[in-house]
């Protein structure tokens, strides 16, 4: 049988070697163990259909998800408003723990697990050759890479890009014993970006700031006050940290600074290399499928490396084009978001997304 690797033990990595061992393989999972943040990401009902689809439906439990009820938003207008749930409404996560719960319940499976980091990939006739950081050499017959936006193996032809300057500054923050709170997100539009606040299990709220890193205010991000500052003439972000009590919590300590700007690629698949999860394409959270784009992309990825180390050159070919058309969709979707915002029209993090993507003047290319 054919020996396939998944680099990385993300969601998309973890979703990949599953399918898999749900394939009769024995995949190698070459990871050491991810540190995740938790930045109060939700599980969508088209995910949960494909956690089904994995066969691991019954890892939500209470400690790692949080029924959710409800997404409101300040958009477009001064009115808070809760979005229809014609689909559902899903679940918060501890992301953290669910991986570890995903993880655990593969490696109870017929898994072959490498504690290491991939350094180098080098395609071969017949497959591709892995080096580790420990100078170990791997012969596969194709590789999934899940290494995140780090994508290592995103070289040239991949023609990776990096399309806006999105980052996240955010904490998540321990809710006083008195608080009651329902388990819904807020998004509130505000002049330097958006707000994000979202409930975890463990009665715990993710607080988030998405701004362009070049209009972040000096100091923000060494001065837990000068953040939560930020959010004190919001409409609805502010009232609700007040009924709280959050207000001093956030003000404490400074807050964690992460990326999050949109990153495409026009290759997915080179030789017997596959991209799957934020290794292949990451976007804007703005849109909310981060989870479902990664579960859907192992699941897929898994498909065309099967069929790739049986010798199918053209085996990953519906796959790449189904992501791309994918990520061509949620492009077009998350620049319909922005320009239904017109409050904060002259605002310079609201004026770079008035243009398409091929548009706009600080497009970079990443290697």
């Amino acid at each position: 049988m054919p020996r396939i690797a998944v680099i990385g033990a993300g969601v998309a990595g973890l979703s990949a070697a599953r399918r898999l061992v749900l394939a009769g393989h024995r995949p190698i999972l070459i990871a050491p163990d991810p540190a995740v943040p938790n930045r109060g990401e939700t599980l969508s009902p088209k995910a949960l259909t494909l956690l089904e689809a994995l066969q691991w439906g019954h890892l939500l439990d209470a400690d790692s998800a949080l029924p959710g009820e409800g997404r409101f938003s300040v958009w477009g207008d001064a009115t808070l408003r809760k979005a229809p749930d014609h689909e559902g409404l899903g679940y918060h996560l501890d992301r953290a723990q669910f991986e570890r719960l995903m993880r655990t319940a593969l490696l109870t499976s017929d898994v072959e697990r490498i504690s290491s980091t991939v350094t180098a990939l080098t395609h071969q006739p017949n497959g591709v050759e892995l080096t580790t950081a420990d100078r170990a050499v791997i012969s596969v017959a194709a590789a999934i890479d899940c290494t995140g936006r780090a994508a290592l193996s995103s070289g040239a032809a991949a023609e990776r890009r990096r399309l806006d300057r999105l980052i996240a500054a955010w904490r998540v923050l321990d809710l006083p014993d008195d608080a009651e709170t329902a388990a819904a997100t807020l998004v509130e539009a505000i002049d330097l970006g958006w707000w994000y606040m979202s409930p975890l299990p463990g009665r715990r709220m993710m607080l988030g700031l998405f701004t362009d890193t070049d209009l972040l205010p000096t100091g923000v991000a060494q001065d837990g006050t000068r953040w939560a500052n930020l959010a004190a003439g919001t409409i609805a972000i502010a009232p609700r940290l007040g009924s709280l009590g959050l207000e001093a919590i956030a003000a404490a300590s400074p807050p964690a600074i992460a990326p999050a700007a949109s990153v495409t690629v026009s290759r997915l698949i080179e030789g017997r290399i596959v991209r799957a999860g934020d290794a292949a394409t990451a976007l804007d959270p703005v849109s909310a499928n981060g989870l479902a784009t990664a579960l859907w992309s192992g699941l897929q990825a898994a498909a065309a490396a099967l069929g790739l180390a049986k010798g199918a050159a053209d085996a990953g070919a519906v796959y790449e084009r189904d992501y791309l058309q994918g990520v061509t969709q949620q492009l077009a979707t998350q620049q319909a978001m922005y320009a239904s915002e017109p409050r904060f029209a002259d605002a310079e993090f609201w004026r770079r997304r008035q243009t398409t993507p091929s548009e706009s003047d600080h497009k970079e290319r990443t290697a």
